[in-house]
């Protein structure tokens, strides 16, 4: 399920391993000097190996390679539910604080009525900043011959290294992320608060047999647990592995002029059905996509730096972002998040 030839990494080890310090060194002299601790690629880039032209086309290639391979990240930054933290690479924590409710208004004729005395409470809720990275390199005399002979950049490298980078942030959404400072990154199907069911039948829906009703049952009890849990003003998203697509457009039932999927996206609140290959089969997830619930806290976009080493021959790149899914739970544990699966648990 994960991407082990991607880092991610808290930032101490960012550096290490490379013979290229140029970039690292510009980095510490703008903090030295009392400049902000952001990435600034073009400072960033040692040397200015490649013209202009080539790094609008890396830039546009590693960005376009990500967004292909992103569908849980991608609906939540389409639909606004980020956080930005800025001057994110002087930090290695992003800290927030969960708020407690308070019991209900009094409603009477002369206002002179006493109603409960409450007191905002806090909790202090947190989540590690990794930067997630791919290196990569081009050798010297292959960037020389593609500018003399016209040849076009082989962007085979950053397109891979986009989307290894886009595969490790999709997996951290749904699979959970590593432990720093004393917080943890939680996915959807790794959250501890997050709300178990199981499917009707205990058949998931990839099985052939599953028919359209049981699978609107098994909508109906996501909600439901979202519901109990104070989560009703949807939106609903739906979160399914691929295998689970199957049976999607057959007919509801025998005859029926709606398909699976139309019955199902008529459902009130139910606003999405979508599909992973972070999400293992046998498994769904369901989530109110609100901002309570769950957003990208975004330090640093998906970039491109560059340094040379050996006299220049070879030009190092290191394909980098700041960007953690927080899956929020309020004071009392509540997370609006459905995790189901054959058994329940």
């Amino acid at each position: 399920m994960g991407t082990p030839d991607v880092k991610v990494e808290t930032g101490r080890a960012f550096w290490a391993g490379s013979s290229g310090v140029w970039a690292g060194q510009q980095l510490m002299n703008a903090i030295a000097n009392g400049g902000e601790a952001n990435f600034r690629p073009q400072a960033l880039r040692a040397c200015n190996t490649l013209q202009k032209d080539e790094w609008k086309y890396f830039d546009t290639t590693l960005v376009t390679s990500a967004a292909l391979r992103l569908r849980g990240v991608a609906d939540l930054l389409a639909a606004g539910l980020t956080v930005n933290v800025p001057n994110s690479f002087g930090k290695t924590v992003y800290e927030y604080e969960k708020v407690g409710d308070w019991s209900g208004a009094q409603v009477s004729m002369d206002g002179m009525v006493n109603t409960d005395n409450d007191r905002v409470e806090f909790s202090l809720g947190g989540l590690p900043l990794p930067i997630t990275h791919k290196d990569f390199w081009i050798n010297l005399r292959t960037l020389v011959a593609s500018r003399t002979k016209g040849e076009a950049l082989d962007t085979l490298q950053i397109r891979l290294a986009g989307r290894k980078i886009a595969e490790a942030t999709e997996d951290m959404l749904f699979n959970g992320g590593r432990t720093w400072g004393g917080y943890t990154i939680y996915g959807y199907r790794t959250h501890p608060n997050r709300n178990m069911a199981q499917f009707s039948s205990s058949l998931p829906w990839s099985d052939a047999s599953k028919t359209g009703d049981q699978r609107l049952t098994d909508v109906g009890t996501m909600i439901s647990k979202l519901e109990a849990d104070g989560y009703t003003s949807g939106p609903y998203w739906l979160y399914l592995p691929p295998d689970a697509s199957f049976g999607l457009d057959a007919d509801f039932k025998t005859a029926s002029d709606r398909t699976v999927r139309e019955r199902l996206l008529a459902v009130d609140r139910l606003q999405k059905i979508s599909f992973s290959d972070k999400l293992a089969t046998g498994q769904a997830i369901m989530i109110q996509a609100t901002e309570d619930v769950v957003v990208m806290v975004n330090g640093e976009p998906l970039q491109t730096i560059q340094w040379d080493v050996n006299g220049g021959m070879q030009i190092n790149f290191k394909a980098m972002q700041i960007s953690v899914p927080l899956i929020r739970s309020d004071y009392s544990t509540n997370v609006g998040v459905v995790h189901m699966t054959t058994t329940g648990s």
